[in-house]
């Protein structure tokens, strides 16, 4: 059971405040230095031995605490051993086992069904109630009826009261005096975090763009070396332990030949509510502390965090007052190293596309922008969560999210949260940006007027509720939309040359090949590349006219032997004989048979479709003429029948603009119209 910080001996000073601010409080707490009231606890460790096994009620606190002399030390000490040493009740089981009890208490499972056995009997035998001179007599009875000694019924109804619990020793050996201290320092730092309300964190940043070691406490993604690494491994612990951060460094701090910050401040701090404790998230500052200084460095093991660390303070409540709480290196070196079973539930392995968001407006458009990619929606940009962090004149900011399409890289800010203070703080780091381009933000509509010192320096989108992935996919079109430049990169000749070589180019690949990213974009890019030669079909893809005049000729071959195919039948035929269309759909193989008048499709049902000549029947094959042929030779093809469906041209010759027929399948597949049914006279009158 550990201890507060009322129960901590700590001492109060004024002292200078940081950074030139005016004096405040300072609070210091009593840590055991090594060798210190070591043989005092050596003796509070040999009285706890010489209990084990005994029960509660033997146990002398006054007797402990003598061992120590300071009562409210003793106290403490007495907590910190509860480390190593517990109260336990003993098994029921057990105690029977030692008793030699009969078998009449085979059916007494606990000291509660003995109690409650008790009661009935006193019921029974005395009508609920004993006075002073029978109970003794009463429970002689009572204990004959297990063949127990009243001694023996009186242990056992007691046997589950605090009083009647043994001491044992959850380790195999007795703690030693050092590792007593240890656990006691580090309790006693842990109950002024449990009451912080902040905690500011001066690091080196030389020392924290070393690699470290896979093996630390505080592992580095191998990935990404680095500074940039560590803050995003900082922002995604805080994340986790559901603290906020903020990250800045002074401006005469920034080396002037590297560029780059000696000294980066961190500041953990909890969601400042207008009800609520000041310290009421401490125990998140807590877990993540402990987590970030490992507490201290074991020889031989290289750098970790604690060795970057240049200065740490932490703002702590107490009585309804607020101290600061220097930690400095001589204090973390008074502390445990955690045990790895410890740290491991807390220190999770860093992955960069973690799914911990700070809202469930950033989760909610994340989810829908990723499903929006997955349908190729999202005009080719990709969605990355914990990007780069941006080095600013005075400070770090990391944004919520980048888009990346090619060369280009936007980041993008979901504002809003919720208090003034870090609206001030936001707006502040925003404003040191306003001359940056490649910057979105997203703003709820009720913070429109908070935000507007920024308003007319980046592109933002106004949500009410959810953001909208399409919202954000719109203000992109129109801030960043290059079309115009990659259409004047195509190369019309080559992907030509491309074209007749695959023979079919699908309208997926298409995409990539002419640097599309909307079906918009690729009907205009297209009308760069169609030729006499090479054509362009909406759902289809490029593809060479050759080529598809050598698959119509296959296709009707076939159906002229079998008459009719399923759909389904039809596309594996075609998909067979070019390997380019083996991953397009069905959607995409009946655009390619609208390009043949000859072939039609009809649909007798919503489950199948059939692929048909375009007529009914074939009473004689004669040769036919094609002039559809890019070379201009003469094909010899199945003559089609006389009688053609109605708006099916009898050949496949094209119109005076160079383009066939528009043939659609609703004309191809009409129906029939029956002539209308007439009621006879069922009575026989004329």
């Amino acid at each position: 059971m550990r201890f507060s910080l009322q129960d901590v001996k700590k001492t109060v000073h004024r002292r200078a405040g940081r950074s030139g601010k005016a004096a405040d409080l300072g609070l210091s707490l009593h840590f055991l230095r090594p060798g210190v009231l070591y043989q005092e606890i050596e003796q509070l460790v040999a009285y706890y031995e010489s209990m084990l096994g005994r029960p509660q009620r033997a146990f002398l606190e006054d007797e402990a605490r003598s061992y120590i002399g300071d009562y409210r030390l003793a106290n403490c000490l007495l907590a910190t051993l509860s480390n190593w040493y517990q109260w336990r009740t003993r098994e029921w089981g057990e105690i029977l086992q030692e008793m030699q009890a009969s078998e009449a208490l085979e059916d007494v499972t606990s000291p509660t069904r003995l109690r409650l056995a008790l009661f009935d009997f006193v019921n029974e035998h005395y009508q609920g109630f004993l006075a002073n001179d029978q109970r003794q007599e009463a429970l002689q009875a009572f204990a004959l009826t297990y063949c127990l000694t009243p001694d023996q019924l009186a242990y056992l109804l007691v046997l589950d009261s605090e009083d009647e619990a043994v001491l044992v020793r959850t380790g195999e050996q007795p703690p030693t005096a050092p590792e007593v201290g240890a656990i006691y320092n580090q309790w006693a730092f842990e109950a002024a975090l449990f009451n912080a309300s902040d905690v500011h964190f001066s690091l080196d940043c030389q020392a924290l763009s070393d690699e470290l070691s896979a093996d630390e406490l505080f592992p580095m993604p191998s990935t990404e070396p680095g500074l940039g690494a560590v803050i995003k491994r900082l922002c995604f612990l805080a994340r986790r332990f559901g603290v906020y951060y903020d990250l800045s460094y002074e401006a005469d701090l920034v080396g002037e030949l590297s560029g780059r910050p000696t000294t980066l401040e961190l500041l953990l701090y909890g969601p400042q509510e207008v009800t609520g404790a000041p310290q009421q998230y401490g125990m998140r500052l807590a877990r993540l502390c402990r987590v970030l200084l490992g507490y201290q460095k074991q020889p031989g093991r290289s750098q970790s965090f604690s060795a970057a660390l240049v200065e740490a303070e932490a703002t702590v409540h107490f009585l309804q007052r607020r101290y600061q709480f220097q930690m400095d290196a001589k204090l973390l070196q008074l502390l445990p190293q955690p045990a790895r079973s410890e740290v491991a539930e807390e220190n999770t392995a860093y992955v960069p596309t973690t799914a911990l968001f700070d809202s469930s407006i950033e989760q909610g458009f994340a989810e829908a922008f990723t499903a929006l990619a997955a349908s190729q929606g999202a005009d080719g940009w990709h969605l990355e969560r914990e990007p780069e962090p941006l080095l600013l004149a005075q400070s770090i900011f990391i944004p919520d999210f980048a888009l990346s399409r090619g060369r280009e890289r936007i980041y993008m800010e979901i504002l809003g949260f919720w208090t003034p203070a870090y609206r001030e703080r936001k707006i502040q780091k925003l404003l040191q940006m306003t001359q940056r381009k490649d910057l979105i933000l997203a703003i709820p509509l009720d913070a429109k007027e908070a935000f507007a010192p920024i308003a007319s320096s980046f592109p933002i989108v106004y949500y009410r509720g959810q953001l909208s992935a399409s919202e954000i996919l719109h203000l992109l079109r129109q801030h960043y939309d290059d079309f115009a430049s990659r259409l004047a990169q195509l190369d019309s000749a080559s992907i030509r040359a491309h074209v007749q070589v695959r023979g079919f180019l699908p309208e997926q690949e298409c995409y990539a090949l002419l640097k599309c990213y909307r079906r918009s974009e690729l009907a205009q890019a297209t009308q760069l590349v169609v030729d006499e030669r090479t054509r362009y079909a909406a759902g289809l893809g490029l593809y060479s006219v050759e080529a598809e005049e050598q698959l119509r000729r296959e296709m009707l071959t076939a159906l002229h032997a079998e008459n009719a195919f399923t759909l389904g039948a039809f596309a594996a035929c075609i998909r067979q004989l070019v390997p380019a269309l083996q991953a397009c759909d069905e959607s995409a193989i009946e655009a390619l048979i609208t390009l043949w008048p000859e072939i039609y499709i009809r649909r007798d049902s919503i489950f199948e479709a059939q692929v048909e000549l375009a007529a009914e029947s074939l009473s004689e094959e004669s040769p036919m003429v094609d002039t559809n042929h890019a070379s201009g030779e003469d094909i010899a093809m199945p003559a089609m029948p006389l009688t053609e469906p109605e708006g099916v041209p009898v050949s496949g010759k094209k119109t005076s603009s160079g383009r066939k027929p528009d043939i659609t399948r609703a004309k191809a597949g009409r129906k029939r119209v029956a002539a209308p049914a007439v009621q006879s006279d069922l009575w026989g009158e004329a």
